[in-house]
């Protein structure tokens, strides 16, 4: 684990049992980066506890090789009128696997709670294999809670596209996984720690695509 600011916590390789907790009107972002090519497997808690408390989890993973990822994360909103927003956004190449499972939970006590999950996955291989598991467990009665993921490719149409303007099927590609991510990317508030991120991730795909 990497805590680059008092706001932003980047991390760069999963544990058991990595616990956070954001107090009462704290705003925290938390970005999990996986770009190593290493199989990990870990966990990420985000207690939220207290009053009017906002947190962002965003993830991106480049996996390939042979590499495989278990990951899990748990959203607890423990008092009520706190945010909590997760994306996740996995590119796999070879025979990378990414199993995900994600469990948002409101406490009885938690109400006007808003929390969401988003995890999407690219698959740049026939070999390459993604699993999510989103799961909900709510015990108050006045909140709002969503939870969605995709597994696919890149779609024909717009490589079509951009390849009929000049690009090639490599730049095609290169392109279109930039912009897969770019909806992660623009969320990390920090300058710095966003283009650091950005820097190293473009470095890792420009070595694979």
């Amino acid at each position: 684990m990497e805590k680059r600011d008092s706001d932003t916590i980047v991390i760069n390789s999963l544990e058991k049992d990595q616990k956070f907790s954001v107090n009462e009107g704290e705003k925290k972002t938390f970005v999990i980066v996986l770009t190593d090519g290493k199989n990990s497997e870990g966990d990420v808690k985000i207690f939220i506890s207290g009053r009017n408390a906002d947190v962002q989890i965003l993830g991106l993973i480049v996996g390939y090789g042979k590499q495989h990822v278990r990951l899990y994360t748990f959203q607890d909103h423990v008092e009520p009128e706190s945010v909590s927003d997760l994306l996740i956004k996995s590119v796999l190449f070879d025979e990378a696997k990414v199993y995900y499972s994600g469990l948002i939970r409101i406490e009885k006590d938690a109400q006007k709670s808003n929390a969401y999950q988003k995890n999407q996955t690219l698959l740049m291989s026939p070999n390459s294999w993604a699993d999510t598991r989103p799961t909900l467990e709510i015990e108050a009665n006045d909140v709002r809670c969503t939870h969605g993921a995709t597994i696919g490719k890149l779609r024909e149409d717009e490589m079509y596209y951009l390849e009929t303007r000049g690009l090639t099927q490599k730049d095609a590609s290169r392109v279109l996984i930039k912009g897969f991510y770019q909806d992660v990317l623009r969320r990390i508030p920090n300058d710095n720690i966003r283009k650091d991120i950005e820097s190293k991730l473009y470095s890792q795909l420009h070595a694979l695509v």
